[in-house]
């Protein structure tokens, strides 16, 4: 029997497609489309711009590169996801948000093979197949759907030349987020030739029906020129004028673009950047990809390292871990600390290279040497659990040190810690403190959890359970447990300026499924 996806999971994964995955970092924007896609899902959007107004969709997509790798678990971000809105959101609501935004993100449960929505869910084979049935029978978003299915390898084998196809069978009739994917195809080469003329075509059917992201490409197409088509800043600026775009808007991108066109591999890598970030253009990752690849195709080391980013993450690409480590593995060779640390966590996890703890340790060793941070903490981290190296706790404490005077907060966490308990180095509890808090301003709710215990026995500072209850309810909000028990004892209890308050004791307890009793 044939599987019914909720609603709620179906008009996500419909906005992601329509959007990109992108949208749900933007609450307002995805909540808009939402309403106009599925607008019977009141009481659900309410709930959506609850969430990812608490950066729900910013965690999704930070780690969907981690979790398509299979690197991280579904269940670890979704539960970690649940922890950050819970307090808002009841326990239903809650479970729909997570479980639709992993659905939209293809994600898959470990151990059951299904997909996060209630049930067995539809498997990428069927779906395809769906959609193919409505394409064909001249559904337009299936016919967008599937093209989006096609240039980014979702459910099917990576084509761009059959993206086009299905961009242009709907774009012919009239869908607007078909024209400008369409465009976009023929103003960067991707599955066609590259001809400006077409793709200035396809962003005025789309100008038209008022996207203001074609309309500033339009304008930008006749003011630059390129293959067959004439620079005409006369035209252009007509279009600026008919649609309320500054007449200078894009001047500095349109001499980056010269310089790109003209093969400079920094104004390519420049070119990429303002794609990726929005920077003087409309956000479009595809493009950013187009650009890193010219410019990591001279061997230019920093486009290779982020075009290895955007294929470890499946930003603008689909994911491939073997092609990001060999990206960062020439870039490494070219000298970018960044891709050095990154390879040798390939290499820690297996990610893209056949798992290997020793080298991970060496590379991270390198990077740390040339004064990197994050390598610096991951190398003392190799050195505190004797991963892939002789295991010593005062070389460990080293190089936290030193990426602590970097401000890594991990590594300020890891000092601090190591100077309670007198690993590696001597007990000082004024250094725990300042580099507990200054990791816990970070964000860091391990760090958190030892401020509110710093607090509550007197350890560095003065005795004051006000404080200390403070600091466990940070990293309670963030998902610790311990630190949530902490807090409750605190309230019922009392202590050193804090008054006993069980009522509130009590509604903690059950906020975060404690025992109340047994505290």
């Amino acid at each position: 029997m044939e599987q019914t996806i909720p609603e709620a999971a179906a008009a996500v994964k419909q906005v992601t497609d329509m959007f990109g995955i992108e949208i749900i970092a933007d609450h307002k924007r995805f909540c808009a489309a939402l309403s106009d896609l599925a607008p019977k899902l009141t009481r659900e959007n309410k709930a959506f711009f609850v969430a990812l107004s608490e950066n729900v969709g910013k965690l999704f997509l930070r780690e969907n590169g981690e979790v398509l790798a299979g690197n991280k678990s579904p269940e670890e971000v979704m539960r970690k996801a649940e922890v950050s809105i819970r307090e808002y959101l009841n326990s239903e609501k809650t479970g729909m948000v997570v479980s639709s935004l992993a659905y939209a993100l293809g994600w898959k449960l470990e151990n059951t093979g299904k997909s996060p929505e209630n049930g067995e869910g539809a498997s990428s084979g069927s779906v395809i197949e769906d959609l193919f049935r409505k394409a064909e029978n001249g559904d337009n978003d299936a016919c967008f759907n599937l093209g989006e299915c096609f240039y980014y390898g979702r459910g099917v084998k990576q084509d761009y030349k059959k993206a086009v196809e299905w961009y242009t069978r709907s774009s012919m009739r009239g869908d607007c987020s078909s024209q400008k994917k369409l465009a976009a195809c023929w103003h960067s080469g991707t599955g066609t030739e590259c001809d400006l003329s077409k793709a200035a075509h396809w962003y005025k059917e789309a100008a038209e029906q008022g996207d203001y992201e074609s309309q500033k490409a339009l304008v930008q197409c006749f003011r630059m020129g390129g293959k067959n088509l004439q620079a005409d800043p006369e035209r252009a600026a007509r279009y600026a004028e008919r649609y309320g775009i500054s007449a200078d808007s894009g001047s500095e991108l349109d001499e980056l673009m010269r310089e790109a066109e003209e093969g400079n591999p920094g104004a390519q890598f420049e070119l990429g950047n303002a794609y990726y970030n929005g920077m003087g253009t409309a956000a479009d990752r595809e493009r950013a990809v187009f650009w890193y690849k010219r410019a990591a195709e001279q061997e230019y080391a920093p486009a290779m390292f982020n075009l290895g980013c955007c294929c470890a993450a499946g930003t603008g690409i689909r994911a491939d871990m073997k092609m990001a480590a060999e990206l960062f593995r020439k870039a490494a060779a070219a000298g970018e600390l960044d891709a050095l640390n990154n390879l040798a966590a390939c290499y820690f996890r297996g990610a893209g290279v056949p798992e290997n703890k020793r080298k991970a340790a060496e590379l991270w060793l390198r990077a740390a040497d040339g004064g990197h941070a994050r390598a610096q903490y991951n190398y003392g981290e190799c050195k505190f659990n004797g991963w892939g190296v002789q295991r010593s706790f005062s070389e460990a404490a080293l190089w936290y040190k030193k990426a602590a005077a970097q401000s890594d907060p991990d590594a300020q966490y890891s000092i601090a810690w190591c100077s309670v308990n007198g690993k590696g180095v001597t007990k000082d509890y004024e250094l725990a403190r300042r580099m507990f808090e200054l990791s816990a301003n970070s964000g860091n709710s391990n760090a958190q959890k030892w401020m509110g215990y710093l607090y509550m026995n007197g350890l560095g500072v003065e005795k004051n359970f006000s404080k200390a209850s403070d600091w466990f309810a940070m990293a309670a909000s963030r998902g610790d447990k311990e630190a949530a028990k902490r807090l409750v004892m605190c309230r019922k209890y009392g202590g050193f300026f804090l008054i006993a308050n069980e009522e509130k004791a009590r509604r903690l307890a059950k906020q975060y499924k404690i025992d109340y009793d047994s505290i």
